[in-house]
């Protein structure tokens, strides 16, 4: 997705039944965990998903630069698509939910009905701390991330 300039060592290779290891020379690929059953079909709005799920976690990431590329992702995608990316967001911790829901807000998303089913899904006391100033994304308030 270019969030990164680092090249991995390791890279994930998400399975839902299985556990994949693969070692070619210096790069390794480890097994973890996937929400959905990962099918050509939606590897891309998966990818889409981890990336918000291991934002705090990517390597030498401007947080700036990472929520415009994602967001540029999100404005490429159609409506069915994104109906697609919000099934499986449901099945995503709910810190991925929020911030998905904030990008989409951010990016206008015009179905309410589809917002409303992430906000819906989420605890209006529970607080996601993404470290996301709010003037890149001033929708954080709305979705209780910091």
């Amino acid at each position: 997705m270019g969030l990164t300039t680092q090249v991995p060592r390791n890279i994930k290779i998400a399975s839902r039944d299985k556990r994949i290891t693969v070692s070619v020379r210096n790069i390794k690929g480890n097994p973890v965990k996937s929400y959905v059953d990962v099918t050509a079909k939606n590897y891309a709005l998966l990818e889409i998903l981890d990336a918000l799920k291991d934002f705090k976690k990517i390597p030498d990431l401007d947080k700036n630069s990472g929520i415009k590329i994602i967001s540029n992702q999100l404005k490429k995608l159609g409506t069915i698509e994104i109906k697609q990316l919000i099934d499986c967001a449901l099945s995503y911790p709910p810190r991925v939910r929020a911030f998905l829901g904030a990008l989409l807000e951010q990016i206008n998303f015009s179905i309410d009905s589809e917002l409303k089913t992430l906000i819906k899904s989420l605890n209006p006391l529970s607080e996601y701390n993404y470290g996301i100033n709010k003037k890149t994304l001033p929708t954080i308030t709305n979705w209780n991330i910091k």
